[in-house]
C-alpha cells in the first residue's frame, strides 16, 4: 500500500497547530519499502493538488481539512 497511501496534514490557526503535534510518530513505527514504487509519481501529483486545494481554502478564509488519507487502491477517502 504504502506509496498509494496519501495524508495530507493542513493547519490554518492555533488550534489546528496543535492538532499537528498529535499526528507525529516515531521513525520505528513508520511503514518501509523501496520508493520506486510504480505509484511514486502519479501519489506525489496527486497529494500535490490535494495540497494546493488545502492552501486554496486558506486563502479565502474556507475552512480547511485537517487531516485528509486518501487510499489510492481502496479508492476511499477519509477527512478528519
Amino acid at each position: 500500500m504504502l506509496g498509494q497511501t496519501i495524508r495530507i496534514l493542513a493547519a490554518s490557526d492555533t488550534d489546528t497547530f496543535g492538532c499537528y503535534a498529535n499526528t507525529l510518530f516515531a521513525l520505528a513505527d513508520a511503514q518501509t519499502d523501496r520508493c520506486t514504487s510504480r505509484s511514486t509519481i502519479y501519489a506525489a501529483s496527486i497529494g500535490a493538488g490535494l495540497m494546493v486545494h488545502q492552501f486554496t481554502r486558506w486563502l479565502r478564509r474556507l475552512p480547511v481539512d485537517c487531516d485528509t488519507t486518501l487510499n489510492l487502491l481502496a479508492c476511499k477517502c477519509t477527512v478528519a
